[in-house]
């Protein structure tokens, strides 16, 4: 059997061998790096804190900072009890005001999370207990007030019934979260609209769609029709306004 032979390597190559390894492993996670909704954690019981932050998102390809939860986007589920008084501590660890709304949750007036309406806001670095009767049950979500939803401040609330239902309770309930997702800033978002309505609209009505009204109900409820959309400031696909030409569906 011949003896192994084994070329001797020069150090310089050896070097270079290792930088190029080196960059090629760190080069290798950056393009894994792009971020995944996850399934939040579930959060039980009637004492719950909650802290808003900053996390680093990369969902489309390009990294951007999201509004998390508890290090979450989304927001972790909330499962309460009806009938139970819960008590929810939120910090705001933002450097700008924050909060929370509990949408479709019967709360007093000063729990109900709108700045500006029912409370001042969460400022930066500060905590605000919520605290009140859930009355209801069924299924809820909660969310920012303050664009924070834009970019990740939302979560489930699920609200076990009082009574439990006669029928046969399944063995495990899954609570799923739709949502969106924007590189832009949901301010300039905003401000595009207050701008144009349609800034963001690529299916707007056209000649050809004219054309075809006048062969399919004639010229003049062709014209009448334009005028009314014309006269109400809107137009037919007026639901798109906010369409994918921003928005990454999550």
């Amino acid at each position: 059997m011949s003896p192994l032979h084994i070329r001797p390597i020069a150090r310089r190559r050896f070097v270079q061998g290792l930088a190029i390894g080196g960059a090629v492993a760190g080069f290798a996670p950056a393009l894994l790096a792009r971020s995944a909704p996850v399934s939040p954690a579930e959060l039980s019981g009637t004492e719950f804190d909650l802290e808003i932050a900053e996390l680093p998102v990369n969902f489309t390809g390009k990294r951007r900072i999201a509004t998390a939860v508890n290090g979450s986007v989304p927001a972790p589920v909330l499962r309460l009890r009806e009938g139970d008084t819960v008590t929810l501590r939120v910090r705001n660890g933002l450097k700008e005001m924050s909060s929370i709304h509990w949408h479709g949750i019967i709360v007093p007036a000063e729990m109900d999370g709108v700045p500006g309406i029912s409370f001042a806001g969460i400022a930066p670095g500060e905590t605000f207990t919520y605290r009140f009767e859930v009355r209801q049950s069924g299924t809820y979500w909660y969310h920012a007030h303050t664009l924070a939803e834009q970019t990740g401040l939302y979560g489930a609330i699920i609200v076990e019934p009082k009574q439990a239902p006669a029928a046969r309770a399944p063995d495990r309930d899954y609570c799923i979260v739709l949502s969106d997702w924007s590189d832009e800033p949901p301010l300039q978002i905003f401000l595009n609209l207050k701008k144009q309505s349609s800034y963001y609209n690529f299916a707007q009505p056209t000649a050809g769609d004219f054309l075809k009204d006048v062969g399919t109900m004639g010229l003049g409820k062709a014209l009448e029709r334009r005028r009314m959309w014309n006269s109400s400031r809107m137009n037919p696909t007026d639901y798109s306004d906010v369409s994918a030409a921003t928005y990454t569906y999550l």
